[in-house]
């Protein structure tokens, strides 16, 4: 009995090895082409899977790095607005503090108030500063609209929000990016306490308030102290709550004023006919103490009422000053925790690259003595297929 041979099948076998062999040789080649090990995921899926991933954490960083190189630069500008901003607030305080001077001219008051203008006209445009990106810088998140206006009388109103900007530069940290305008000019701690005085004294006066502090905090009355003397000689004074007398008493300089709540100390050279009203107000605004200063300026060297609302705009601008200086130092802070942040990332990412390249990056010894390997199998196989493609019985016959 005869078996029959198929050399359809032997030819149909040779053929399917020689294209498995060229398929490995095209791997090869492309994977020194590419200098990576792992091209798709029937390369390697478990490696294939954790490459994925590392290279998800890779741009989830690049991300993070987008967002703390712009909120560096915005903070970076704000830095320097406020540091401008303390330099002209320093200015008009020293400015201020050479028109308390009794022996100046009418004209030396008119030239300091000149130089009074020029600071505000400043100090008023680098409040309405904006970031690269034409973003107002103290407009909190109303980016796009000038927070500061200021009318024919000199009052200045903010109309931005008290919300501050964040950006996100790690999985559970965000920072802040700016400041509202509000919180940085004008809501600065009262540096007399929780009172504004406001003086009405006699000609060879020095009174001065030292501070007014009210522990109730729910007491918005408004109080005047009024200083007289007794047929003594001693220094008295009486207070009033909403105009209504409520104490009186012979003055003690180490005790000052106490009623309730309510603690008052003064100081300098007490004249007879003295007062000072004081309105309840825990903050003030700079731009406040800018206008009042030039409004005190008009007055009379010898005013002894104005040149004590000079020393009050004095003790405000240095209030502010410190204020600034706080403000300025918290985007310091900031700009500490994004550098380093910065640094955290650039050295995870060191890590990241580290750990792909141990899973995707290819050997090229072994691929090339695997790629050489292929070659002569492929060649074996091309001369095993042309033996295949010959064979016919009518070749021995």
């Amino acid at each position: 009995m005869m078996n029959r041979i198929s050399s359809f099948h032997n030819y149909q076998s040779v053929s399917n090895d020689m294209m498995k062999q060229q398929v490995r040789i095209q791997q090869n080649q492309d994977q020194l082409a590419s200098g990576k090990r792992v091209l798709t995921a029937g390369d390697d899926p478990v490696s294939s899977i954790y490459i994925q991933n590392f290279k998800q954490q890779n741009t989830q960083i690049d991300q993070y790095l987008d967002s703390i190189n712009l909120a560096r630069n915005r903070q970076a500008r704000e830095e320097i607005a406020i540091d401008n901003a303390e330099q002209l607030v320093d200015s008009a305080k020293r400015t201020s503090l050479a028109m308390i001077n009794g022996a100046l001219s009418e004209d030396d008051r008119e030239a300091h108030k000149q130089e009074l203008k020029g600071i505000f006209d400043n100090f008023m445009n680098l409040v309405n500063s904006k970031d690269e990106s034409g973003n107002y810088l103290f407009a909190g998140t109303r980016t796009d609209a000038q927070p500061f206006f200021r009318n024919n009388s000199g009052d200045v109103t903010y109309v931005g929000d008290s919300y501050h900007r964040k950006s996100q530069i790690a999985a559970s940290l965000d920072v802040v990016t700016s400041d509202p305008g509000d919180k940085v000019f004008m809501d600065i701690d009262n540096p007399f306490g929780n009172y504004d005085p406001t003086y009405d004294l006699g000609d060879d006066s020095t009174l001065l308030l030292s501070s007014a502090v009210n522990a109730n905090n729910s007491d918005n009355a408004a109080y005047e102290i009024s200083f007289g003397a007794d047929a003594s000689g001693n220094t008295t004074y009486e207070l009033f709550q909403n105009g209504v007398s409520v104490d009186a008493g012979v003055y003690d300089p180490q005790n000052g004023v106490n009623w309730g709540t309510l603690s008052v100390q003064v100081e300098g050279n007490i004249e007879s006919g003295d007062s000072i009203d004081l309105s309840r107000q825990d903050t003030f605004s700079v731009f406040e103490s800018f206008k009042h200063a030039m409004d005190m300026s008009d007055k009379a060297p010898d005013d002894a009422s104005a040149t004590a609302e000079l020393h009050k705009v004095t003790e405000q601008l240095a209030g502010a000053f410190k204020h600034l200086n706080q403000a300025r130092s918290d985007v310091g802070i900031r700009l500490q925790t994004m550098d380093r942040q910065e640094e955290t990332h650039q050295d995870f990412k060191v890590d990241l690259n580290r750990s792909l390249g141990t899973m995707e990056d290819l050997d090229y010894s072994k691929a090339v003595i695997e790629l050489n390997e292929n070659m002569l199998a492929l060649q074996a196989s091309q001369q095993a297929f042309s033996k295949a493609k010959s064979l016919s019985l009518f070749n021995y016959m």
